[in-house]
């Protein structure tokens, strides 16, 4: 049984279904994380911080299947990296070249980010999202003086989202005592933490260049997409990966071809980025295709309400920044590829029952479609 497992192709992977697990709970505080503070901005005439608000809110996305003690602590973390994120990109987006000082930046903080995340054990694991909320924040030119508004944004939506961490239950709720603690403390990244911070780096890089010389309207995406791939833990997971963002983003697309098509604006246009939002959660932790038939035209909207374009650019610029990211992740990953089984997938010495997504790093599977 496990031989066969050991020999499946990764492409019938592609194709595989998670079991719920608990899924509804995570949805609702997602779907209530993002909602309630894109309307406080638009209440308080504030519609230029929506973006930085729904980064906040993506703080509500981690520690799924973790009890709420330590989804309070992994969020916790991942709100204060998440809300650096977006203070750095919204410096950079002040700056006229902020599109070449994006390469530099977001390689090195995709590495920063990776080696954080790993230490601290976060699910979802990797950089993917820190990675959006520099470089979607990076995105938007803005001025000096919108800075610190948006960190408050989103800073008060990642504050929201933790006062949400405790309600609900997981699949955990009610087993051993946990005994895991998240701590950053007193530890250093072994080499095969070492070499994903590499691949991070590289493939970040080398997508920031592509951003830069292309001139693409929206490059957070092709950021965002080159690190899908490279969120997974071994090669057949990040070729899997990289086929199920190539399926669920074309079919995602349809979608938002239909959403974009009715304009929805305002409190309608939240609304919907909520209802998607509580989607992508549900459907995500079974199968990742699955999750960006909704995030796609969530993320679409969003982007539309900060920067309009006509529905036919939008969707073409998304497509042709998937390839190109897509592209240089696996290129990034073969280059990077090491050939022994990484000895930090397997679960710390002490830790009593399965792996999880506390315990087991570069698992990506839950939430987190960006």
């Amino acid at each position: 049984m496990t031989q066969a497992t050991a020999t499946r192709s990764w492409w019938a992977a592609v194709f595989d279904l998670g079991p719920h697990a608990g899924a509804h709970w995570t949805a609702l505080r997602a779907s209530l994380a993002i909602f309630v503070p894109l309307v406080a901005c638009l209440e308080s005439g504030r519609g230029d911080l929506l973006l930085y608000a729904a980064i906040g809110a993506f703080t509500a996305l981690y520690g799924r299947h973790e009890p709420a003690r330590v989804r309070l602590a992994m969020q916790a973390q991942a709100g204060v990296v998440l809300v650096v994120g977006v203070v750095v990109g919204a410096l950079v987006a002040t700056v006229p070249f902020r599109l070449w000082l994006l390469v530099p930046v977001a390689a090195a903080w995709a590495a920063v980010a990776v080696v954080l995340a790993e230490l601290g054990r976060w699910h979802p694991a990797g950089a993917l999202n820190p990675v959006f909320a520099l470089t979607a924040s990076a995105t938007v030119p803005i001025a000096p003086s919108t800075v610190p508004a948006a960190a408050l944004a989103a800073a008060g939506a990642a504050a929201f989202a933790l006062l949400l961490a405790l309600p609900g239950r997981t699949a955990r709720d009610g087993g051993e005592p946990v005994r895991y603690r998240l701590s950053w403390r007193g530890l250093r990244p072994s080499d095969a933490v070492g070499r994903h911070a590499a691949r991070y780096l590289l493939g970040i890089g080398a997508a920031g260049l592509a951003v830069a010389t292309s001139g693409i309207g929206h490059p957070y995406w092709t950021f965002v997409t080159a690190s899908v791939p490279m969120s997974a833990p071994d090669l057949h997971a990040r070729l899997t990966r990289a086929a199920q963002r190539v399926i669920g983003t074309a079919v995602g697309l349809g979608v938002a071809a239909l959403v974009l098509a009715a304009h929805p604006s305002s409190y309608a246009a939240i609304i919907v980025i909520a209802v998607l939002q509580a989607c992508t959660e549900l459907t995500t932790g079974r199968n990742y295709s699955l999750g960006l038939v909704f995030f796609t035209p969530m993320a679409l909207l969003l982007g539309d309400l900060m920067l309009p374009a006509s529905i036919v650019t939008l969707l073409t610029q998304r497509a042709l920044e998937t390839v190109i990211g897509l592209t240089i992740a696996l290129a990034a990953t073969v280059i990077t590829h090491e050939r022994r089984t990484p000895t930090s997938r397997t679960p710390p010495a002490g830790s009593n029952g399965p792996a999880t997504g506390a315990n087991r790093p570069w698992k990506e599977s839950g939430s987190s479609a960006t």
